[in-house]
């Protein structure tokens, strides 16, 4: 999957990409800085586009830290669910940038808010691509700081600075149980890619044991922080 692994890769350094050149680069020069970002995020649908018409399966890790026996892996995983979840996020994210140009207009930092939207979108688009739980676990994290950024984006204002501080903390409770999870399906099963624990899981479906079901309580949790569930929700009307 050589070619289909580069589009990958491409959907999600675009916005990445954006948000580093316009953060180090561009700052000063807001049409430069919001082209920028729409360029990338349409960039980016457009390699979703052919990875969902290509159907494309399987996945391509590089290694990022080798301790002794422990190797921890980054990379991107492809099946028809994340192309589909792919379009999702650049499609309705070339919107949001796109309408972004007039409601941000005139704003003194209108560079820095595309510059942290594509941050966000990059983070997004890791964890659909993500290969395994740890990974997903750094990009949802990242997801969290990019949140706090638009968020607080006016921070000036009391009631923002208020808002991106409860939505943080509120999001903190939520991935600690889900870091929890992580740790106790490393622990029960000794990996955290998700095609070995897949193929270990129909090869034993007994493997985390009496522990499955707060294994998967512990991971929901995490879920529920970032869509705000009950109780995890008290954060999102002052996000608003």
């Amino acid at each position: 999957m050589t070619g289909a692994s580069t589009l990958a890769w491409m959907t999600l350094l675009l916005p990445l990409a954006s948000a580093a050149v316009i953060t180090l680069g561009t700052l000063k020069n807001h049409r430069l800085s919001a082209n920028l970002s729409i360029g990338a995020i349409l960039g980016a649908f457009v390699c979703s586009l052919l990875l969902f018409l290509s159907a494309s399966s399987g996945e391509s890790n590089l290694t990022w830290i080798a301790i002794g026996d422990f190797n921890a892996t980054i990379g991107v995983k492809l099946d028809r669910l994340s192309a589909l979840m792919l379009l999702v996020v650049t499609g309705v994210g070339a919107l949001i940038h796109w309408y972004s140009q007039g409601y941000m207009e005139g704003d003194r930092s209108y560079a820095r808010y595309f510059a942290s939207l594509s941050l966000f979108s990059f983070s997004m688009l890791g964890i659909v691509l993500a290969t395994n739980l740890m990974q997903m676990f750094i990009f949802w994290e990242l997801v969290g700081v990019s949140s706090y950024l638009l968020i607080g984006f006016w921070h000036e204002r009391p009631a923002a600075a208020d808002a991106c501080k409860k939505a943080f903390i509120t999001n903190r409770l939520g991935d600690f149980g889900f870091l929890i999870g992580i740790i106790m399906v490393w622990a029960a099963a000794g990996s955290l890619n998700f095609g070995l624990l897949e193929k270990a899981m129909q090869e034993q479906p007994e493997l985390l044991g009496a522990s499955a079901g707060l294994i998967g309580l512990l991971l929901f949790c995490g879920a529920m922080g970032k869509s705000a569930q009950f109780p995890l929700h008290v954060w999102l009307p002052d996000a608003m």
